[in-house]
């Protein structure tokens, strides 16, 4: 079997662990000495952090949880029977966005909000719930309220930290609704130079605080996402936002609609908030490099 791209961490471990879990077209490797999680991907996924995507289109079919999995410096053994070969295999090297004063002053992120909101309808996100089920409908009124405490909390830059911490780890799955939406919120606001930057080492410290009130899986997703690292689709959106600011299109918010059940609904939750809050922050904005 073959490994077709996967990012500088994953090509650089040379340790064990084991299959922890099994998607049709994912498998989780957990590592007990590092207490981490790696992924395999399918062909069709896009790249993504700790990840590596092979040559083949359904994984259910040749893993099994609780398979033994040994990393070396040409492949990755799994099981008795399967060798994944990186000897070929592409590093993915993610693009590193940077925002000057003067770019985003120009984007306007009022209007990329909007857009963002009218392409999630009620029920694709645990956030709209609308529907007849008690359960779904407690969750969503208290994703909302601590949604708009959070989301004032960076407004009047104030007790950031624990509005975040309320956040974590609050929905279903294995990357839970609040998660997603932190998810998405972070991948924005902590693009280098921008305003709300500053607020990067509250949510680590957030996530450090919370980390057992959330999945391994989704702890691993917002470390990664509130350092800039995050899968490649949600890459090509920033790359929208800052390169063709003024030029809206749907085609790479709609790929990230498709991620998981609602995952990536819950994502671009955030992503919509994120652009209203740098709207709202347009006018304070100071740049940190030249302070």
């Amino acid at each position: 079997m073959q490994a077709l791209t996967a990012d500088e961490d994953f090509l650089t471990q040379r340790i064990s662990g084991r299959v922890e879990q099994v998607f049709s077209r994912a498998v989780n490797l957990f590592i007990p000495h590092t207490q981490q999680l790696l992924t395999l991907l399918s062909e069709g996924c896009d790249n993504a952090p700790n990840s590596c995507r092979l040559a083949l289109t359904q994984c259910d079919t040749l893993f099994r949880p609780g398979e033994q999995v040994q990393f070396s410096d040409s492949g990755i053994a799994v099981g008795e029977d399967k060798w994944i070969d990186t000897s070929a295999c592409q590093r993915w090297l993610a693009p590193k966005w940077a925002l000057t004063a003067e770019q985003f002053q120009q984007i306007p992120w009022q209007r990329w909000s909007e857009v963002i909101h009218q392409q999630l309808r009620e029920n694709e996100t645990l956030f709209l719930y609308r529907g007849d089920n008690v359960f779904y409908q407690e969750i969503a009124r208290v994703l909302q309220k601590r949604r708009q405490a959070l989301y004032q909390a960076l407004l009047q830059n104030n007790n950031v930290e624990n509005a975040v911490a309320q956040c974590i780890g609050l929905g279903i799955g294995l990357t839970p609704s609040a998660d997603d939406y932190l998810v998405g919120l972070g991948i924005i606001l902590f693009i280098r130079g921008h305003p709300a930057e500053k607020y990067r080492e509250a949510f680590l410290s957030a996530l450090h605080r919370a980390r057992n009130n959330t999945t391994l899986l989704s702890a691993v997703t917002l470390d990664a996402a509130f350092q800039q690292r995050y899968r490649e689709s949600l890459g090509r959106c920033i790359a929208d936002i800052i390169t063709e600011p003024n030029l809206v299109t749907l085609q790479n918010i709609t790929v990230i609609k498709n991620i998981g059940s609602s995952s990536g609904c819950d994502m671009l939750y955030g992503m919509a908030d994120a652009c209203a809050l740098s709207h709202w922050s347009g006018g304070n904005y100071v740049n940190q490099d030249s302070c």
